[in-house]
């Protein structure tokens, strides 16, 4: 919290205000509900850190992410995962949800940010095993996984706040080794991205 307060120099001039959400979807759910039924924000900009399925992603570097899927909703049976649009209880482009996914439209803050746009997942639990990361790269087109964007994508879509999701990747999925993590320079890559939209945001008239 005090490393995001520092490094973003909030002015509370500029009516900025930081908002720990907590881990999880259903910490981050509740908390983004009440910051924007309180404070009405203009713009949602969430930070945090995520793994990386793939090999081409660095680690340490930032990310936007502009699809989000919520993986686990659904059920094991036959040895097959069928989620929860597959099974007919939500229809796949039901709003939010566009063919399954949770799309950022706002793509002016995907290029404000100046780091990639990739494809996530959020699950409860982090993947460690490779039946898992499996199952995952085969049923979603993904490039990364947190435990709370979706819930921004969701609450942004639904309440119609233009919203962007910053990911700084600190570890490989899969990878329990921590001191092969980079959690310190993945914070970092994700706080200089948000500098990239705030610089944006001062700009617009």
């Amino acid at each position: 919290m005090n490393f995001f307060r520092r490094e973003l120099a909030l002015d509370e001039a500029k009516k900025l205000s930081l908002a720990v959400t907590g881990v999880g979807l259903i910490s981050t759910m509740y908390n983004l509900m009440k910051v924007t039924q309180e404070s009405n924000p203009d713009i949602i900009i969430q930070l945090g850190i995520a793994g990386t399925f793939s090999n081409e992603i660095a680690v340490g570097k930032a990310f936007a992410v502009k699809t989000e899927c919520t993986a686990e909703m659904g059920v094991w049976e036959n040895e097959r995962y069928t989620d929860i649009f597959d099974m007919g209880l939500v229809a796949v482009s039901e709003h939010p949800y566009e063919q399954k996914k949770l799309i950022n439209p706002h793509f002016h803050l995907l290029n404000a940010a100046g780091v990639p746009a990739v494809n996530a997942i959020t699950v409860n639990r982090i993947t460690t095993n490779a039946e898992d990361i499996a199952l995952y790269k085969h049923h979603y087109n993904l490039d990364t996984e947190s435990m709370e964007g979706a819930a921004l994508h969701y609450i942004g879509l639904s309440a119609r706040i233009p919203f962007i999701q910053i990911r700084g990747i600190s570890n490989m999925i899969g990878e329990r080794n921590k001191n092969h993590w980079r959690i310190a320079e993945a914070m970092e890559s994700a706080v200089n991205a948000c500098k990239n939209i705030l610089t944006h945001l001062n700009e617009q008239p």
